[in-house]
């Protein structure tokens, strides 16, 4: 298994274990932009855990920070997508489309291997960019803390700007049980 197909399975890995139906309720209880700050907080924790100590728990502890970042990204994302359109259960396909587009990669009508590869290697470039800056104790956690929370509300702002009024999310995939899942009544 090459380097592109461990990082689309471990994004479908991760995408996998978000509980889609968690995120509807919050998103109505709270309401999206709620929603949002609340995972950048989330993300937040795990930078400022990772820097507070400066390199050496970074080193340890960055694949559960990237990991968090990742989960809350797809988190924020699934959370807009149900805001915007009402639809609370995507495939994998349909929500990698979304990410992409957030992340300035090109999508086109299919999501090729390579698409997701691309949409993987921005992700991580992003998240290993504010590498340095948590290798400085005390200070890292500062810098770790600031840098997930802005990370992911930019990630939050991106997707609300997406305009999804063309896209029709499949409800008939294996993903959704259209039994289940009413539309949201949207404003």
């Amino acid at each position: 298994m090459n380097k592109e197909e461990l990082l689309v399975n471990s994004f479908q890995a991760v995408f996998e274990k978000i509980n889609q139906e968690g995120i509807k309720e919050s998103v109505d209880k709270k309401g999206i932009d709620q929603f949002i700050s609340d995972c950048a907080s989330l993300a937040a924790i795990t930078g400022a855990a990772t820097g507070f100590t400066g390199f050496t728990i970074m080193i340890v502890g960055f694949p559960a920070d990237v990991i968090n970042n990742v989960f809350q990204q797809f988190r924020v994302t699934l959370g807009v997508i149900y805001d915007k359109k009402g639809v609370y259960k995507v495939s994998f396909s349909e929500f990698m489309t979304i990410v992409g587009v957030s992340v300035g990669v090109e999508v086109g009508a299919n999501l090729t291997k390579a698409v997701m590869s691309s949409i993987a290697n921005k992700i991580l470039i992003r998240l290993f960019a504010s590498s340095p800056g948590k290798a400085v104790p005390f200070v890292g956690a500062f810098i770790g803390g600031s840098i997930n929370y802005g990370f992911i509300k930019a990630i939050g702002a991106a997707v609300k700007k997406i305009d999804m009024s063309s896209i029709v999310f499949d409800q008939n995939s294996p993903q959704n049980d259209s039994n289940d899942q009413q539309p949201r009544d949207l404003k």
